[in-house]
């Protein structure tokens, strides 16, 4: 009886021993299946290049839009976080007023972070044109205006308390 029982204890090891080795096989097996990825090597036609640029102390202001507010000049809805930059030319030059002196969409990165309605923002993005007529700022040609959302009593009190003050700031743009 005490055979018998050694017996089966060992068909059954050599059973669990199959099933574990067939398992750890097949998962072997499948990594060795999956194929890598490769990697797709370019050519120096293919890489971007990006200047950084800078700025030190240019003044900054804060302002509202009414909700029903046309567009910006780039076409999108005002949203926090935007800003407003010179027009890439002064208009009484004959610039056009929807160009931007940095283009739409370009991310500027603050060295101090601004406060607008409570939150913290590191970079900001441009997405409108203001002061065409470069008489307000003339002496700061990398001025912004912060959009503080639409036109109510806390957003306006907060732009006010925002004031002009001065900021360092910098950006990239693809080298051309």
């Amino acid at each position: 009886m005490n055979k018998i029982r050694v017996n089966y204890l060992f068909i059954i090891i050599v059973f669990i021993s199959l099933i574990f080795i067939s398992v750890l096989a097949n998962t072997w097996f499948a990594r060795k299946d999956k194929e890598e990825p490769k990697l797709k090597i370019t050519g120096p036609e293919d890489k971007k290049w990006y200047v950084r640029f800078s700025v030190k102390r240019q003044k900054t202001t804060a302002y509202v839009e009414e909700t029903n507010a046309p567009l910006a000049a780039s076409g999108q809805t005002y949203f926090t976080g935007g800003i407003a930059v010179h027009p890439r030319y002064p208009v009484q030059s004959g610039g056009d007023p929807v160009e931007p002196l940095l283009p739409f969409n370009t991310v500027i990165y603050l060295e101090k972070p601004i406060v607008i309605q409570g939150q913290k923002y590191t970079s900001l993005t441009v997405m409108d044109t203001g002061d065409v007529n470069y008489r307000l700022w003339n002496s700061y040609p990398y001025w912004f205006d912060v959009y503080f959302g639409p036109a109510n009593y806390y957003n306006i009190k907060e732009a006010q308390a925002y004031g002009t003050p001065l900021v360092d700031y910098y950006w990239y743009e693809e080298w051309k």
